[in-house]
């Protein structure tokens, strides 16, 4: 006799077996957004109408009172007006002497000039070291006694080390270096992102262009930056968000010195020394507020210089 045999009914559908590892996959992401971004920037928000009471121990609702002072500030002290254009000077480096430097090298690159296996190196090897120890480099290769940068110009120039400025000392020439380093170390994430870019166009297009008789900058001009607009567009955005952003660069080559401040570091000097958490809180969310529309209608306006390409 045959004997019949029974297949065991699986616990869980297909369906539902999916449907669990969605939602666990989800899981920990969703929740990091909630933790970190959602809880953080809603307590931002609460502490912006609140002031610590040295009298009763915690935070009480002052309304719109750290608004006010927000807006004195803005207005009256120097000091926040120092601060206000340090973060905006990197705005302008990023958006109008990186960016276009960035699409100059990557296009250089691309077109495969003599030592552009070297230069791709030098270009993308600050992309890849921690922030640390390119500051101690930048730092050492300025310093007054040691390093290299016034060796060279006291013995080009004849002049003597006393008479050569303190780089990182005195404001405004510490601000200047500080712009001289962002630009050596932003250099290579832009053309990691630009070369990317470029190195998708179809290169029919190129030996078209050439079999046409486009020169250089023509090819530049009219097919590459057309065709890789998105990608510039972005990376000008980010450049735009640099005012909120800069932190690490002032705190690390010139610690000691508050003339060469930014929006992110007093946010976290406030909070490293207990400071005043509201007013910052305060300051970087309105700064927020006016920032943000600005930010986002050059992103529109910038949309429209070129239409988007599939290629």
């Amino acid at each position: 006799m045959s004997e019949v045999v029974l297949k065991k009914k699986p616990i869980l559908s297909r369906k539902a077996k999916r449907t669990i590892f969605i939602v666990v996959m989800l899981a920990y992401p969703l929740t990091q957004f909630i933790l970190f971004f959602g809880y953080v920037n809603l307590d931002s928000i609460a502490l912006t109408f609140q002031s610590f009471s040295w009298t009763e121990g915690k935070y009480v609702f002052v309304g719109l009172q750290n608004y006010k002072i927000v807006i004195h500030n803005l207005l009256t002290s120097e000091s926040t007006k120092r601060m206000l254009l340090n973060s905006f000077s990197y705005v302008i480096v990023n958006s109008f002497i990186i960016l276009p430097l960035s699409i100059l090298f990557s296009y250089f690159l691309f077109k495969k000039i003599p030592w552009s296996g070297f230069f791709r190196v030098v270009f993308f090897l600050p992309s890849i070291l921690p922030i640390v120890v390119l500051t101690m480099t930048f730092s050492f290769l300025f310093d007054s006694n040691l390093g290299p940068v016034n060796s060279i110009i006291t013995t080009l120039f004849n002049v003597h080390v006393a008479d050569l400025p303190s780089w990182f000392g005195s404001y405004p020439t510490s601000q200047y270096m500080i712009i001289v380093y962002c630009i050596w170390a932003g250099l290579g994430f832009n053309i990691l992102l630009l070369s990317g870019a470029i190195s998708r166009i179809p290169k029919e297009l190129i030996e078209y262009g050439e079999l046409e008789g486009v020169g250089i900058i023509q090819e530049l001009r009219y097919i590459v930056i057309p065709l890789i607009w998105p990608t510039i567009t972005t990376t000008f955005v980010l450049g735009l968000t640099a005012m909120y952003t800069v932190m690490m660069q002032p705190l690390l080559l010139t610690p000691e010195n508050p003339n060469t401040t930014t929006l992110a570091l007093s946010i976290y000097n406030s909070v490293i020394q207990n400071g005043s958490i509201t007013y910052f809180a305060t300051l970087g969310l309105f700064l927020s507020f006016l920032g943000a529309p600005i930010i986002m209608l050059i992103r529109n306006l910038l949309s429209r210089i070129y239409s988007d390409v599939d290629f």
